[in-house]
């Protein structure tokens, strides 16, 4: 783990400084907050950071920041002359590269684990969460007696055309299944927490070649869509520190089951987020269960839900969501 004292001067941020009301009204001109246009950087008493932007002041971001933490120490200030997008690019790789030196980072976005509580504790107990994931499809099995979510009922009719459709399709059965296997292989208790920390959209229509999605937070994690030739693909994200080490030994690896990989990430995913994706049914369920991958989507996925809730929930699918926690269409008699 690398301290904020030697990795803020080698990322291009200034000398520390202590955060008072009168650190804050200092102008850009010697070098001060106020009017400054840049990236700050926030320390906190415990050591943790947080990473920032401003377009025109820092002065009013570190301010507003002290109303939400009782805990800042310190800022350091980043000029930046470029525009908004660079400027936002430069952030993210801040935090990303934050993160991959070990410091503990309080950002939301583009973090992928962040310091403190979790409204996710109040569902399921943080040390519930640790058993949980080292062996996540046995702790699933025993935690299945759970009520489904009250939706409300005008809520699961206005998705009921789009679940005719989908178990209209021949193959309908086999997509449930696989979804079953996302959920029971790599989701943290999903019948408890259905609805709230994850979702699942059927046939959404922001994209016809999709079947169905799952979301934590702001990701979609796992996609089931159709190829142009037809063909039913899946597309998967992990944390990459769970797979297999080195590019030449994480691609051999890979490449023996049949995954590709592609450059794709999401801001929500962090820094070490790897996208794979399967196709064809067979392949994609032997990508969910091979256990070194189903690992790394299980970290992935609870890092996410301990972001926040998934925000995606008004185009939750209920009838989708408890035929693949039972793994079964029900009957429509």
């Amino acid at each position: 783990m690398q301290p904020i004292d030697s990795w803020a001067p080698t990322n291009g941020f200034g000398p520390r400084v202590t955060y008072t009301p009168e650190a804050l009204s200092v102008s850009r001109a010697p070098r001060g907050p106020r009017g400054a246009r840049g990236i700050y950087l926030v320390e906190f008493s415990n050591g943790a950071c947080y990473i920032g932007i401003s377009g025109s002041n820092c002065a009013h971001r570190l301010a507003a920041h002290g109303k939400t933490y009782d805990d800042i120490s310190a800022f350091r200030l980043q000029r930046f002359s470029g525009s908004y997008s660079a400027l936002r690019a430069r952030e993210r790789e801040l935090i990303h590269d934050a993160e991959k030196h070990g410091l503990v980072v309080r950002n939301r976005e583009h973090a992928l684990r962040f310091e403190g509580t979790s409204v996710f504790d109040d569902v399921v107990d943080p040390d519930e969460q640790e058993l949980w994931l080292e062996e996540p499809s046995v702790r699933n099995a025993l935690d299945d007696a759970c009520t489904p979510p009250a939706l409300p009922a005008s809520h699961i009719e206005g998705y009921a055309h789009r679940w005719k459709r989908f178990t209209d399709r021949p193959d309908a059965d086999e997509l449930v299944r696989l979804v079953n296997l996302y959920l029971s292989d790599t989701v943290c208790h999903p019948h408890r927490t259905e609805a709230q920390f994850w979702s699942v959209s059927c046939l959404p229509t922001s994209n016809p070649n999709r079947l169905a999605c799952v979301t934590l937070n702001w990701m979609e994690t796992f996609v089931l869509f159709v190829a142009p030739s037809g063909q039913v693909r899946a597309s998967l994200f992990v944390d990459g520190e769970e797979l297999p080490q080195g590019r030449i030994r994480q691609a051999l690896y890979l490449r023996r089951r049949g995954i590709h990989r592609s450059s794709i990430t999401h801001a929500p995913g962090g820094p070490t987020q790897k996208h794979l994706i399967a196709r064809g049914p067979e392949a994609i369920a032997a990508m969910i269960t091979d256990p070194v991958i189903a690992r790394a989507a299980a970290s992935l996925n609870l890092a996410l839900m301990r972001k926040g809730r998934s925000s995606q929930t008004r185009s939750h699918c209920a009838q989708l969501a408890q035929a693949a926690l039972h793994s079964a269409i029900p009957d429509p008699a």
